[in-house]
């Protein structure tokens, strides 16, 4: 298995288009935290900075990460489709490698971009909640966003990678993803009009579900104002999937991608 990550991992680290999406990536998500952190609001009965404190920080961060996920997904569709392209897969076949080891080193290293997207999340949550909160007694409150974020993001990277598998062509591939969500996002506004619940079950909205926006009520203080925004919560929203319902679907979307992914590359010509 180490085997197969590290000819992945041979091949990442010499790409230069990894390491500019890499920085650039990290440079804007560095920025934004920090212009965001500098943000605060001297209004009564308004916190902005309750968003940077335990435990909301969590979900706020999860959300925050989650906007990024499309470089992760672009990352993954130029990897893989270039192997096609430069046939690279066809060379790891001569050189002795079958067609599952290829596959469950594409899915090693997708694994491997989950769990780096989860250090960085529970690392910049943790710092900046530890900057903004007195005490660590609410650290566990909401400290699942991080855990489901980490399906958030293993979720995303599937679809790319069985488009990838599917188009074997970089900007095809690309166009398909974006596509897909656009479509998707048409769908789930029909759906609304119609006032059908169906939208829940999409697949891009089961794995954003899982990273939500904070509520804006969290920021306010003035129980009065509180009470009137819940209520007009409570009269407007419409029907949202339970939270365990939620993770259940998106492992199962995942699976499905994965396996349909698998499935096309066992009967692919390379």
């Amino acid at each position: 298995m180490n085997r197969l990550l590290k000819i992945e991992l041979t091949k990442l680290t010499s790409y230069s288009t990894f390491w500019i999406l890499t920085g650039i990536a990290l440079g804007f998500y560095v920025l934004i935290l920090y212009a965001g952190a500098q943000i605060n609001f001297n209004i009564e009965g308004i916190d902005l900075q309750v968003y940077l404190r335990f435990p909301v920080i969590w979900q706020s961060i999860a959300y925050y990460s989650s906007w990024f996920n499309l470089l992760l997904a672009l990352l993954i569709i130029i990897l893989t489709t270039n192997d096609f392209v430069f046939r690279t897969v066809r060379q790891h076949v001569l050189d002795g490698l079958n067609k599952q080891e290829i596959f469950i080193s594409k899915l090693q290293l997708i694994l491997l971009f989950a769990v780096v997207a989860f250090a960085v999340n529970f690392l910049a949550g943790f710092f900046i909640g530890s900057i903004f909160t007195d005490g660590y007694n609410s650290f566990f409150n909401d400290f699942y966003f991080v855990l489901v974020y980490f399906i958030n993001v293993l979720g995303i990277m599937s679809i790319a990678l069985l488009i990838s598998i599917l188009l074997k062509n970089v900007g095809a591939s690309i166009v398909v993803f974006i596509g897909m969500y656009i479509f998707e996002l048409i769908l789930r506004g029909y759906f609304a009009l119609m006032h059908l619940n169906f939208g829940q079950f999409l697949p891009f909205k089961v794995f954003s579900n899982l990273c939500p926006a904070p509520s804006l009520k969290k920021m306010i203080s003035d129980p009065l104002i509180k009470q009137s925004i819940e209520q007009s919560i409570q009269t407007s929203s419409n029907w949202e999937m339970p939270v365990g319902m939620n993770v259940a679907f998106a492992l199962l979307y995942t699976t499905l991608f994965l396996y349909l992914g698998y499935y096309l590359f066992q009967k692919r010509d390379l």
